[in-house]
C-alpha cells in the first residue's frame, strides 16, 4: 500500500510551522482543524442515514453489529459498542467492536496487527452470521486486518459498510461507503486527531439513529436507559416523572416494580396496568412508547 498518495499522509500546509508556535497558535490551529471534522460528516450524511437503516434492519431483526478496526479506529469501534448497552439497553453480544490485535490492543497499541488481513477475517468468521451488518473502520480505507473482515464478511453473506477519510478507499466489499474527508492531519499521518473526530460523529449518528428507528428514544429521551449506577437511578426517575407525569416518590416506587424499566414504570402509570401487562402492551408496539402511550 503506498501510504504517501494517502490523504490523512500529506503534510498540511496549514500547519507546517506547528514546532514554532506558541500554545495559544497551537490551540487555535487544531481547532480550527477539527471543524474540518464536522464538515465532512455533513457531507456523508446521505451515506450515514444508509448505514442507520442497515444497522436498524439488523437490530430489528435480532442480528448482530460488528465493528471492525485498527488503532484508533478499532478502539472507537469497542467504545461504541460499549457504551450502547447502558444508553439503550442493548445486549453486550447484539453489538460488538473487534480490534486488531485483541482486548490488549485496547490499552496498548500494538500496530503490526493491522496488517493481518487473514486475522481480520478469521475474526469475522467466528463472530458474524448471515444477516449481520459489519462496519470497517479505518481512516486510510485499506487497512488489510479491515479489507480482510469485510471480505469475509460479504462472502458468508453479512451486510457491509465501511467508514474511511479516503476518497479513493478499497470499496470492493462495501455495500455502503462513508467518506469523511477531513484531509491532512494537523500532525501529519495522526489519525487519532480529526479523522478520529469524524469517525466517532458518524458512528454516534449510527448507533442512536438506529435505535431511535427501533424504538430505543421517547422523543429525544433516552427512554431505554439501563440504571445500573447511582446517577443513570437519578436519571432514570427523572424520565418516568417526566414522561409519566408524576412525582419523584412515585416514580422511585414505579422503578423498583416495573424491574428498573422506564418504560415499563411509565406504561404502568399511563395505562393502570401491572408489569405484565404492561410489558405486552410494549411488545405489542415493538417497544415504542410512543406507540402505546400517545394515543
Amino acid at each position: 500500500m503506498n501510504t504517501n498518495a494517502l490523504p490523512t499522509e500529506q503534510v498540511n500546509p496549514r500547519t507546517q510551522g506547528l514546532d514554532k508556535m506558541t500554545p495559544r497558535r497551537l490551540a487555535r490551529a487544531f481547532n480550527a482543524e477539527d471543524f474540518n471534522a464536522a464538515r465532512a460528516v455533513q457531507k456523508a450524511n446521505k451515506e450515514i442515514a444508509a448505514v442507520i437503516v442497515l444497522a436498524a434492519q439488523a437490530y430489528a431483526a435480532k442480528k448482530k453489529i460488528i465493528f471492525i478496526g485498527a488503532g484508533t479506529s478499532g478502539r472507537l469501534g469497542i467504545l461504541e459498542a460499549v457504551e450502547c448497552v447502558p444508553t439503550f439497553g442493548t445486549k453486550p453480544s447484539q453489538i460488538i467492536g473487534l480490534i486488531a490485535g485483541g482486548k490488549q490492543a485496547v490499552f496498548r497499541a500494538k500496530e503490526g496487527a493491522e496488517d493481518d488481513d487473514k486475522q481480520g477475517a478469521k475474526e469475522i468468521l467466528k463472530t458474524a452470521k448471515p444477516g449481520d451488518l459489519v462496519i470497517g473502520l479505518t481512516a486510510s480505507g485499506r487497512t488489510p486486518y479491515v479489507m480482510g473482515g469485510l471480505k469475509a464478511a460479504k462472502k458468508l453473506g453479512a451486510r457491509t459498510a465501511l467508514v474511511s477519510c479516503n476518497a479513493g478507499a478499497d470499496v470492493s466489499n462495501a455495500e455502503v461507503h462513508i467518506c469523511l474527508a477531513t484531509g491532512p492531519e494537523a500532525l501529519s499521518g495522526s489519525t487519532r486527531m480529526k479523522a478520529g473526530t469524524a469517525t466517532k460523529m458518524a458512528l454516534n449518528a449510527i448507533t442512536t439513529g438506529a435505535m431511535t428507528l427501533c424504538g430505543k428514544t421517547y422523543g429525544n429521551l433516552m427512554i431505554d436507559v439501563r440504571p445500573t449506577n447511582e446517577k443513570l437511578v437519578a436519571r432514570a426517575v427523572r424520565l418516568i416523572c417526566q414522561v409519566a407525569g408524576t412525582d419523584e416518590k412515585t416514580a422511585k416506587k414505579l422503578l423498583a416494580s416495573s424491574g428498573r424499566s422506564v418504560k415499563t414504570a411509565v406504561v404502568m402509570h399511563k395505562k393502570h396496568a401491572d408489569k405484565t401487562q404492561a410489558e405486552k402492551l410494549l411488545k405489542k408496539q415493538n417497544g415504542f412508547l410512543t406507540k402505546v402511550i400517545d394515543d
